[in-house]
């Protein structure tokens, strides 16, 4: 992925890109470090993905938040 203005992106929207002798393909999305990049440098997909995962840890612990003989220190 690159990361590039917009005026350029459009003009190389597909295809492959070359540096030296290496070929590298155009992906919309990529995951890198647990951070989701995109072609519009838009953080929205990582941001959505972090609620997502903290909403599923959550209602999966939530039967545990609930009991009563657990002691709280």
């Amino acid at each position: 992925m690159t990361v590039e203005r917009k005026n350029s992106l459009k003009q190389n929207k597909v295809g492959h890109f070359k540096v030296k002798n290496y070929k590298f393909e155009r992906v919309e999305n990529l995951k890198c470090l647990g951070v989701v990049l995109n072609k519009d440098n838009s953080n929205q997909a990582d941001l959505q993905e972090r609620v997502n995962n903290a909403n599923k840890t959550y209602f999966m612990l939530l039967k545990f938040f609930k009991i009563k003989t657990y002691q709280r220190n």
